[in-house]
């Protein structure tokens, strides 16, 4: 849990990365081809896809670890053991 207060950022960091590496990669294949704009917008965007699936890995990551922590299973809410059915018995 100590990694917690780090993940917004790190999360951010993989969509920036991607973004910029798909940008970087464009924009210089676009100079040696001479195909600009056309290779930035595309891998551009790729970039933006996997940074996203990449930020989506990190957060079921941080998801798993928080309810290891927590005790609970996946998909089986936390709290619900000890209430009662409410039927009166």
């Amino acid at each position: 849990m100590s990694d917690e207060p780090h993940a917004g950022w790190r999360m951010v960091t993989e969509l920036v990365t991607g973004i910029g590496v798909g940008f970087a990669l464009g924009y210089g294949l676009d100079r040696l081809f001479g195909t600009m704009p056309w290779l930035i917008v595309l891998l551009t965007l790729l970039g933006f896809a996997a940074g996203v699936r990449v930020m989506l890995g990190t957060a079921r990551e941080l998801q798993r670890q928080s309810e290891a922590a927590d005790g609970t299973q996946a998909g089986r809410p936390a709290g619900r053991e000890g209430r009662d059915s409410g039927d009166g018995s």
